[in-house]
């Protein structure tokens, strides 16, 4: 019995108990799929190949299956199909091996029991009800905001709605994977700064947010810390950075570290530092809070010359 044989093996996979497929491309179509596998398709035994895996399981978040795809890092997808069930997907990269890229993706799909359902949808229940206090929280700030004549009163309630707006953006990306223990936080990162440069423009600021990064999935409690760290830098780069009315850009940057690890760069072209500023000395709230959630996730924060303009840099440990 020859087992190298591609027809002999194909059978076996054709036979095997375990629903198993391989998707290929980055729309994610099923390129085989065996008996197991065609049977959660929308008609039970049809051929689902040429399909999108998200036909099969319309719950499946394809950013992460893509996610897959980009780092080669293998991920477990919870999903549910149209009779109501639920599965667990585990997405294996598989890689050509004359250049070590990945072309396609094996998924092998497992039935999640319903007591562990259930607890699944008991989690989405109270992470929606986490979303919408913060929601509630932020919009009795702006409340209050509008309610006082004081301009520093007013501003710091708006700084703080902005807090906690991000709070909520980056508590609805980790909501987004379930029970996963990492996020895409490179996707992450360019949606946050779409939404900051529209903020901008819309209460007419001439400025530009660029975003520079690799892959990054990072751990799930490093997300929010990470967030507000972008959030207090970026914002300080856009009040501080330029003269009033003049143009300029900030630039983002998260890119990966030769010995492990990870880079974040917030970096300007404006008017530079203060003469004598300490970045462990700065008292504004801002400063206080990104040095503080450095600290939180075993790091330092630091200021450099830009030639011209400023560069805070902080280097995340792998």
């Amino acid at each position: 019995m020859d087992f190298s044989d591609p027809n002999f093996l194909r059978e076996i996979l054709e036979h095997t108990p375990t629903p198993t497929a391989v998707v290929e491309g980055h729309d994610l179509r099923c390129g085989f799929a065996n008996a197991a596998f065609r049977e959660l398709g929308l008609t039970a035994g049809q051929d689902v190949r040429g399909q999108g895996i998200a036909a099969l399981f319309p719950a499946v978040d394809s950013g992460a299956l893509s996610v897959v795809y980009r780092t080669g890092q293998r991920a477990r997808v919870r999903a549910g199909t149209p009779d109501q069930r639920t599965w667990d997907l585990d997405v294996t990269p598989l890689r050509d091996g004359a250049d070590g890229a990945v072309r396609a993706l094996l998924v092998t799909a497992r039935e999640v029991a319903a007591a562990d359902a259930s607890g699944d949808q008991q989690l989405r229940e109270i992470n929606h009800r986490v979303k919408n206090t913060l929601q509630l929280v932020s919009s009795l700030l702006t409340l209050q905001a509008l309610s006082t004549k004081d301009p520093d009163m007013r501003r710091a309630f708006q700084e703080a709605c902005g807090r906690i707006g991000t709070v909520t953006q980056a508590h609805q990306r980790i909501h987004a994977v379930g029970r996963g223990s990492s996020v895409d936080f490179a996707g992450y990162l360019r949606d946050a700064c779409v939404e900051m440069e529209a903020s901008l423009a819309a209460g007419g600021a001439d400025r530009r947010i660029v975003v520079t990064t690799d892959d990054a999935v990072l751990p799930v409690d490093s997300v929010i810390p990470l967030a507000l760290i972008v959030n207090e830098l970026v914002g300080n780069a856009i009040k501080y950075a330029y003269l009033p009315g003049a143009p300029g850009d900030v630039e983002v940057s998260l890119t990966a570290l030769p010995e492990g690890g990870r880079r974040l760069t917030v970096a300007d072209h404006g008017r530079g530092l203060p003469p004598g500023f300490d970045i462990a000395r700065a008292d504004t709230l801002g400063m206080k809070v990104a040095r503080a959630f450095a600290g939180q996730l075993k790091s330092k924060l630091r200021a450099e010359s830009n030639a011209p303009g400023t560069r805070f840099v902080l280097d995340l440990p792998a």
